[in-house]
């Protein structure tokens, strides 16, 4: 091959890639028929931006109808949808793996509507909480399910678990109703007291998972446990686990909670929790596995670490006074993501945290003391930035995109991403109302 013509095919497969490597989309006054005043991040689904003449607008009335423009993305933005949708109160959007699920709420009054991610509806629900004696007040969390279903997660004065379902595709399905859950009666192990009341953790495929903790006093004072039920879709009881003791000997847990959570991609168990050992502030983390020859989950690995700089940035406050929070648990398809972040901090602001990064072989591949976590990202201090406290992103391809940004005005980063293979997405707005912008970066994994 003559030289020139090798040369020229290299420079054409460079521009190639540097073409299909990132991808821009811009959304602006004009084709989003209004202003974005929404943004929904709907996990490994996607997201969704909202464009239209908001309540607050001068030129409508607060009780008016609101034509809401949506424009639906997947995280990689190979699926996309626009279409229209009416509301009158609340209105929020969820996703699960088969379906969009829109909910427009008026006080106790729900309007559910379920479309495809092509935009086109399934079906539709309309139902108050109130025939049940239901106020929103009570709602501690709304489950979505991929088998059409929701869930409302109810707590008593009593601090007991309540579960109401209602089927939104099957309209065999019925009305809204409380499920009749057959809590397990038997301890797995017989030395377990149980300190705490049922709480629902997950539903993940076709499953719900609940789970109370306990403390086997009888080997060790300081020995926390988790007694874990599976229901299947029906909420009969299918399985029952123990995830016993992960206090390692000689370790006092700091407050009073730890932190637990499922990851579906390792279908593993997650906990963590704040500990002192030998004077010293830490925090541990544990990965467990469902034993098909036992009840009692088998440990993976077990993790500890100590706090950062704990006496400049004070993340566990030792005064005997107050009560740190807990670890906070995400994941990120097989990466387990923990932060440990201070419990007094203005909720608008990022808060600053440790955080630790874990392969799903429980090695630690990033851990520094950071503000915010991976999604969020106040563009004014990441601008400024005097202590390296935006390092998760400094060395991402999203940098590059974000900079520029900081020497202009009326604009703020919705959201950033980085999913399990290494793509990166931003997605940055302009509010300045000449240009009400929204433009969304992606980038392939090198």
């Amino acid at each position: 091959m003559p030289k020139k013509i090798h040369l020229f095919l290299i420079v054409l497969l460079f521009q190639y890639n540097a073409v299909f490597s990132q991808s821009k989309i811009v959304l602006d006054k004009n084709s989003g028929g209004g202003y974005c005043n929404n943004y929904f991040d709907l996990g490994d689904q996607g997201f969704a931006l909202i464009f239209n003449k908001n309540k607050d607008d001068e030129s409508t009335n607060s009780n008016a109808t609101l034509q809401n423009n949506i424009f639906y993305y997947s995280k990689d933005l190979s699926k996309k949808a626009n279409f229209k949708i009416s509301s009158t109160g609340i209105f929020t959007i969820n996703a699960t793996k088969n379906h969009l699920i829109l909910v427009d709420r008026l006080s106790t009054k729900y309007y559910v509507r379920v479309l495809d991610f092509m935009g086109r509806e399934v079906s539709s629900r309309k139902f108050d909480l109130n025939t049940i004696g239901l106020n929103q007040d009570v709602i501690s969390k709304i489950h979505y399910t991929d088998q059409g279903k929701m869930i409302f997660e109810v707590y008593d004065g009593h601090d007991d678990l309540h579960i109401y379902t209602i089927n939104l595709i099957d309209a065999r399905g019925g009305e809204l109703m409380e499920v009749d859950i057959p809590l397990p009666s038997a301890n797995p192990l017989e030395s377990m007291t149980f300190l705490g009341h049922w709480k629902m953790v997950a539903q993940n495929m076709g499953y719900y998972i609940l789970a109370r903790k306990g403390a086997n006093s009888e080997f060790d004072p300081n020995a926390i446990a988790y007694h874990i039920a599976f229901y299947d879709e029906d909420f009969n009881l299918f399985r029952e686990f123990l995830l016993d003791n992960f206090l390692m000997p000689n370790v006092q847990m700091i407050g009073k909670e730890a932190s637990f959570i499922l990851n579906p991609t390792l279908q593993s168990f997650a906990v963590s929790c704040l500990i002192m050992r030998n004077g010293k502030s830490g925090f541990m983390v544990a990965n467990y596995g469902m034993n098909s020859n036992s009840n009692v989950m088998s440990l993976f690995w077990h993790k500890e670490f100590e706090i950062t700089q704990n006496g400049k940035y004070r993340l566990v406050e030792n005064d005997g006074l107050s009560v740190p929070i807990p670890p906070v648990i995400s994941n990120k398809g097989p990466k387990i993501i923990v932060n440990v972040v201070k419990n007094k901090m203005n909720v608008s602001e990022e808060a600053i945290n440790q955080m630790v990064v874990f392969d799903a072989q429980g090695n630690a591949v990033f851990n520094e003391i950071q503000m915010g976590n991976f999604e969020g990202l106040n563009l004014d201090n990441y601008c400024v930035d005097n202590d390296n406290l935006y390092s998760r992103i400094k060395k991402l391809q999203i940098a590059s995109v974000l900079k520029p940004y900081c020497e202009q005005v009326n604009t703020d980063v919705l959201d950033i991403d980085v999913d399990a293979d290494g793509n990166e997405l931003a997605i940055v707005r302009n509010y300045d109302i000449s240009k009400n912008q929204v433009i969304i970066y992606r980038f392939n994994h090198k």
